[in-house]
């Protein structure tokens, strides 16, 4: 992805409400699909509770014969819909569903702009995804500003990849180390059913 032009704002560590994200980043913030994102910029009927989608900000046109620029959501008025919206996302779900979701559904992770090691691999910094994340605000600042990227793997693909600090990748690696555990176990309880029931089946054990 390439750094963001759209943002606006000053060059602090704490992003103002009223900097501005292009509709790909403010989907990221919210923790959904940029076409969820797009719905309820289209959609005028508030949800249930009196709560509206995010509001656009649309500028002028770039030139005269040029396409519009791209629809800006205001920082503020997405911090305010996370508030209001705290229930789990399609992201946590598909992170918390076991291991088809572990091996099937893609996240977005924060990863490092430029790759460390031969074949362009990127080291990963963390889930995008992880609103309880403390340093989830710092690195949107700096993925807006073009110093790191992010990029979408199923949970299996990022546990196999290289990350910025052991820490994390462990905490992480580690939820897919308990569900193939429990995977394992599954398998050994059905193998050991399989065998008492071959066993209860033979002539020797019916005498």
């Amino acid at each position: 992805m390439a750094p963001s032009e759209e943002l606006k704002g000053p060059e602090a560590n704490a992003l103002p409400d009223t900097a501005t994200l292009p509709a790909e980043l403010a989907a990221l913030y919210l923790c959904m699909p940029p076409a969820q994102l797009a719905d309820l910029r289209k959609s005028k009927r508030p949800e249930k509770g009196g709560s509206t989608g995010p509001s656009t900000i649309r500028p002028v046109e770039g030139g005269p014969s040029g396409p519009k620029d791209p629809v800006l959501y205001q920082l503020g008025t997405l911090r305010d819909y996370a508030k209001a919206h705290t229930a789990p996302s399609d992201f946590d779900t598909a992170l918390n569903s076991g291991m088809l979701g572990w091996v099937s559904a893609k996240l977005p992770f924060f990863a490092e702009r430029e790759p460390r090691i031969k074949r362009g691999k990127r080291v990963l910094i963390g889930g995008a995804w992880d609103r309880a994340d403390p340093l989830r605000e710092k690195r949107f600042i700096d993925l807006a500003k073009g110093r790191i990227r992010f990029t979408s793997l199923t949970c299996a693909e990022a546990a196999t990849s290289l990350w910025a600090d052991t820490a994390s990748h462990a905490a992480f690696a580690e939820k897919g180390l308990a569900l193939l555990k429990a995977e394992t176990q599954a398998i050994e309880a059905s193998l050991a059913a399989t065998r008492d029931l071959a066993a209860a089946s033979t002539p020797d054990a019916a005498a």
